[in-house]
C-alpha cells in the first residue's frame, strides 16, 4: 500500500505542478484579504467540488459529478487540509432508489453534516444528515417541497445558535426557507429577501448573519460574498473577491485559523481542479 502511494504521488506532482502553472491567480480585494489557498487535483478534487463546512477541528467537503453518476463527502485536517476519510456514493438506498443523485451544499452542526440532496426525474430535493465522525448517512431524510425547489437545494446553512436551517432555491430566489432541525425540519418561517438571489452555491452563518457565496458570470474575475440579515431579509454585498479567471464559486464556511484567515471558500476550476482560497475578512 505504502508503494502504490508512492507512485500515486508521482504521477500526481506533474499535474500539481501545471495546475500551479497555469491555474487563475487570485488576488486579494479590498473586501477580501488572500492569505493562502490550497490547490487539489485528481481524486482530491472529484470529492470536493461542491460545498465545504467546518467544525474547528476538521474540513468536510462534498462533490457531485452527474456524468459519472458520483457523489462523495470526504474530511481533511483543519490545520494544512490532509485527507482522513472519504465516502464515495453515501446517499443512502431511499434517495439512490428515486435518483437521488447529487451532493450540494453541506453544514456542520452538533456531530453531524447536513447536506443537500437532488436529482431524479421529480427533482425529491431533500436534506440528508451524515455522521461527522464516519460519513455514514445517520438515517436521517427529510423531502422538502419540490415545487419550492424546482431548480434544486444548491446550498443549506446551519446557524449553531440556534439550531435552525436555511435554504433557498438556486434560480432567482425571493425567499429563504428556514427549518428547525431540533423538530423533525419542521418549516418555521419563510424570509423574503430584499432583493432576488441568483446562482447561490454556498452558505453559512458568521457573527450572527448569514453569508452566501455568489457565482453571477457577469463580472469578469471577480465573485460576491452576499450577506443576509436574517430578521429583515436585507441582501447586501459584503465582499468581492478577485478570482482571477474562470472559476466557479461554490461553498464557503467561517473559522479562524492559525494564520488569521476566517473565510475559506472553495472556487471550481473544471478543466483544472479545486482550489480553496483562505481569506482575512472585517465583517
Amino acid at each position: 500500500m505504502f508503494i502504490i502511494r508512492k507512485i500515486w504521488s508521482v504521477l500526481t506532482l506533474p499535474l500539481l505542478l501545471i495546475t500551479l502553472l497555469t491555474s487563475p491567480v487570485a488576488k486579494s480585494t479590498p473586501d477580501a484579504e488572500l492569505v493562502s489557498k490550497d490547490v487539489f487535483v485528481f481524486e482530491k478534487a472529484l470529492l470536493m467540488g461542491q460545498g465545504i463546512t467546518t467544525d474547528g477541528e476538521y474540513y468536510y467537503t462534498s462533490g457531485s459529478i452527474t456524468a459519472l453518476n458520483l457523489q462523495a463527502l470526504a474530511k481533511f485536517t483543519f490545520d494544512d487540509m490532509e485527507l482522513v476519510k472519504t465516502a464515495v456514493n453515501p446517499l443512502p438506498d431511499v434517495c439512490e432508489d428515486r435518483g437521488n443523485n447529487h451532493i450540494g451544499g453541506i453544514s456542520c452542526y452538533n456531530g453531524k453534516i447536513y447536506a443537500s440532496g437532488e436529482g431524479g426525474d421529480e427533482c425529491y430535493a431533500c436534506i440528508v444528515v451524515f455522521d461527522c465522525e464516519t460519513l455514514k448517512p445517520t438515517g436521517e431524510v427529510y423531502d422538502l417541497p419540490n415545487e419550492l425547489y424546482d431548480d434544486g437545494i444548491p446550498w443549506l446553512a446551519v446557524d449553531r445558535e440556534t439550531g435552525l436551517l436555511y435554504a433557498s432555491k438556486w434560480t432567482d430566489a425571493e425567499y429563504i426557507r428556514v427549518y428547525d432541525i431540533n423538530d423533525g425540519m419542521k418549516n418555521v418561517d419563510n424570509i423574503k429577501l430584499s432583493e432576488k438571489i441568483h446562482r447561490t452555491q454556498g452558505g453559512e452563518f458568521f457573527n450572527g448573519t448569514l453569508y452566501l457565496s455568489n457565482d453571477i458570470e457577469d463580472y469578469e474575475t471577480y465573485k460576491r460574498i452576499l450577506s443576509v440579515d436574517v430578521k429583515t431579509g436585507k441582501v447586501d454585498v459584503a465582499a468581492i473577491r478577485d478570482v482571477g479567471g474562470d472559476v466557479e464559486a461554490e461553498g464557503l464556511t467561517f473559522w479562524e485559523d492559525e494564520d488569521g484567515a476566517v473565510m475559506h471558500v472553495l472556487d471550481y476550476n473544471k478543466l483544472i481542479g479545486i482550489f480553496v482560497h483562505h481569506y482575512k475578512v472585517d465583517f
